[in-house]
């Protein structure tokens, strides 16, 4: 994302990609996150790289997430905003990793929340807008559509009536948006791809014969217990306080109960929907306590009338937000120190700078190595990148041969690598290569290796 905001003035609104040979963004490609990266753009011209003002750019906007929970919070009355804005960075250390990825989704966590707002006020021209503005800001333009309609079906429970405009003004906004996108009609085709994604993730990799994104696959309930505690005992939680105090509930809380709980069990399906699961469940938690808290004649508000109770409950409040908050940090940081893997092919994209021909092809048997080959080494050309689907979409020939290779399922033969990719280079991590023993004999011949990368020529 950083080094293609620093290309964006160079290349303006290009349909070709040729950084991924065999991919259907070769001669069809299309930024579906187009807003996020104008946005981006000047900051990616800061200094020799663009890294820095990419990285202060989500910083700028991963803030901005968070103070917009709290107005929205603030703006229907709901009581100690601040606690709630603050609950979804105790759900667990993997979100506030996502929170602070430089990746689109984090633009589309803060539309989210100005679209739970607009649904809370049944603002129906202004998610018609909303719905516009996210189908150029991100790939999966329908998130405030599939937000809206539990959000309607739960005020409709509720007994608010059916609040039928608001979801369908999300939806045609974001059709409208695709439809006069500036790189359609490619918008449309780019919906399939990402319905073939999630297919092949709901399959899993033994059925689909492909690995995806770790982000696509569900997690094992312990994992997802050790990664995000709190969310798997908030959600049961509410759920709970929801079917008792359902006659005092407003019928925008019960919609903001209902998509929670929606986005909680498409959560559990693919772990890449985390970020939508967690602000639902701290909107929907505040605006239950502020519904429950209502009525001064009434259990609750009797209770909290007494100022040591209100001491008790404060302290139980922080005390508990303060411990899930270490434990996340804590995760969060062995994540960022331990897991994150540092930049591989900075020393292997500096030697085909100077080697090889701009433009040439270079194989990359592992498609997650491309973000950072884009990057350090955007003057050379690849085969795959981003997710396999493109290239499955576009040649599911080569693109099987491909993921057979990188499997060891199929041993590597340079010549007919060379003959069906058009390329006498393949690179890989250094603590990939030593799993092809095919690499150390001819027609393979090694011709640069560092601490991280390592890259031959097929002679």
């Amino acid at each position: 994302h950083a080094r293609f905001a620093r290309m964006m003035p160079e290349r303006g609104l290009s349909r070709h990609f040729p950084w991924t040979q065999i991919s259907t963004w070769k001669d069809n490609f299309c930024d579906k996150e187009f807003l996020y990266h104008l946005a981006m753009m000047p900051f990616a011209q800061i200094g020799k790289e663009p890294i820095f003002g990419a990285r202060l750019f989500v910083l700028l906007l991963s803030v901005a997430v968070v103070v917009t929970l709290f107005y929205v919070l603030r703006a229907n009355r709901v009581r100690w905003p601040a606690f709630f804005a603050a609950l979804p960075l105790a759900m667990g250390g993997l979100f506030i990793a996502r929170l602070g990825m430089i990746r689109s989704h984090v633009l589309s966590m803060l539309l989210v929340l100005l679209g739970v707002h607009f649904l809370l006020g049944r603002k129906w021209r202004a998610l018609f807008v909303l719905g516009f503005v996210y189908a150029w800001s991100y790939t999966v333009p329908y998130v405030l559509l599939i937000t809206a309609v539990p959000f309607v079906l739960g005020g409709w429970l509720g007994r608010g009536g059916l609040d039928w405009r608001s979801a369908v003004a999300a939806g045609a906004g974001s059709t409208l948006g695709l439809a006069i996108h500036p790189y359609t009609p490619i918008t449309l085709e780019s919906i399939l791809t990402y319905v073939q994604v999630f297919r092949l993730g709901l399959q899993g990799v033994a059925s689909s014969g492909f690995e995806l994104g770790n982000e696509i696959y569900p997690y094992s309930l312990p994992v997802f217990f050790d990664i995000y505690p709190l969310v798997l005992i908030a959600v049961p939680l509410l759920a709970a306080l929801a079917i008792l105090l359902r006659r005092r509930l407003a019928p925008g809380t019960v919609g903001a109960v209902v998509s929670s709980l929606l986005w909680f069990g498409m959560t559990m399906a693919s772990a890449r929907f985390v970020e939508y699961s967690v602000l639902l469940l701290a909107v929907a938690l505040a605006l239950l306590c502020r519904d429950a808290c209502a009525g001064e004649g009434d259990l609750p508000g009797r209770l909290l009338g007494h100022r040591p109770v209100r001491i008790a409950v404060l302290a139980v409040a922080l005390g508990t937000l303060a411990f899930f908050h270490a434990y996340s940090m804590k995760f969060y940081y062995v994540y960022q120190t331990k897991a994150a893997p540092p930049r591989f092919f900075q020393g292997a994209s500096a030697w085909m700078a100077r080697h090889l021909e701009p433009g040439e092809t270079v194989i990359n048997l592992y498609w997650d190595d491309f973000p950072e080959l884009f990057y350090d080494g955007y003057r050379q050309h690849y085969l795959w990148g981003l997710d396999p689907t493109y290239t499955i979409r576009y040649d599911s020939e080569r693109a099987n041969v491909l993921e057979q290779m990188r499997k060891g399922a199929q041993p590597l033969n340079g010549r007919a690598m060379e003959a069906l990719f058009g390329s006498r280079y393949l690179v890989l991590r250094a603590s990939r290569a030593g799993g092809y023993p095919a690499l150390r004999f001819p027609p393979f011949t090694e011709v640069f290796r560092d601490a991280s990368a390592v890259l031959f020529r097929i002679d």
